[in-house]
């Protein structure tokens, strides 16, 4: 199964993102700030980063220089994520050699079809990846995903409740 890393300082954000990636068979590994990145990606070793462009320590650009200097982690793929679409800073997490940018909206579907992109071809999975064009054909992969996305889609307070009451916290 493989492993994403999301790092978002802003705890709804980071169980929304996260339980759209889980319910299409990621495992999820959070962390709160930049600063942690290395540290968690040593530990974890994860297959993709997702990370926050604002976060209060250290924020994403700095992270991915980070992660694109150390020989443990240059070659794992990294996504941004900004609450604003921004072509300059776009273009500059191009430059630092990030895979994905994304920006508002983004929607679940965008994130799960350029993580099985990005995935594709790492073969940690027993017969290999699914591909791109699988997942974005794919639903949830349990009846209580399905409720949890319908009910995420309201309000990230939402939620959380949907995730309490179908056991998935």
């Amino acid at each position: 199964m493989f492993r994403i890393l999301i790092i978002d300082d802003e705890p709804d954000l980071r169980m929304t993102l996260g339980a759209i990636v889980e319910d299409y068979g990621y495992n999820v590994i959070e962390g709160t700030d930049g600063s942690e990145v290395l540290k968690l990606a040593i530990r974890f070793e994860p297959d993709v980063f997702i990370l926050d462009v604002n976060k209060p320590v250290m924020d994403g650009m700095t992270a991915i220089k980070i992660l694109k200097s150390d020989i443990r982690t240059f070659r794992i793929p990294v996504g941004i994520r900004s609450t604003v679409k921004d072509p300059d800073r776009e273009r500059y997490a191009s430059e630092l050699d990030a895979a994905e940018f994304f920006g508002r909206p983004w929607s679940g579907s965008h994130l799960i079809r350029k993580l099985a992109e990005l995935t594709e071809g790492l073969g940690n999975e027993p017969g290999g990846p699914m591909s791109a064009d699988a997942y974005s054909r794919i639903e949830p992969a349990t009846a209580s995903a399905k409720l949890l996305m319908t009910d995420r889609l309201e309000t990230p307070s939402g939620m959380n409740q949907a995730r309490l009451n179908t056991g998935l916290s």
